[in-house]
């Protein structure tokens, strides 16, 4: 909460300390204060450093499967781009709502149909059902 004090606050608080502590003690007060600060923040960054350690272990497949979605996401990316660069358009977008997949009735792989992505329709069928 140390980040939440203002400079009124500070100004009230040296004040305070300048009334209790006398001008004499108060420099000497200021280097204890600047010396217990500097031993919590070394002993807040060797905790935080060997609870990194500890965990290391566990957080590395974490990282490792970071890293490989990030280099698919810029394999995925580039090859769009290089499709986009041959063709002159971009690629049409698309979702798992803008295919419907209807299976044979002898039960073999479907046929995918498309929804017009501008005007939103789907194909007409060509055979009754």
């Amino acid at each position: 909460m140390l980040g939440s004090v203002g400079f009124g606050e500070l100004l009230l608080i040296g004040i305070v300390a300048l009334i209790v502590f006398g001008p004499q003690r108060l420099p000497e007060i200021a280097r204890k204060a600047g010396q217990l600060m500097a031993q919590a923040r070394r002993a807040t960054r060797e905790f935080t450093d060997a609870l990194d350690a500890e965990y290391e272990g566990a957080s590395s497949p974490l990282r490792e499967l970071q890293n490989e979605y990030e280099s698919t996401k810029r394999q995925l990316t580039d090859s769009v781009s290089k499709l986009t660069d041959m063709t002159g358009k971009a690629p049409p977008e698309t979702s798992n709502d803008d295919a419907i997949v209807e299976s044979g009735d002898d039960g073999s792989a479907g046929v995918e149909r498309g929804i017009d992505s501008q005007t939103g329709d789907e194909p007409e069928d060509d055979e009754a059902p």
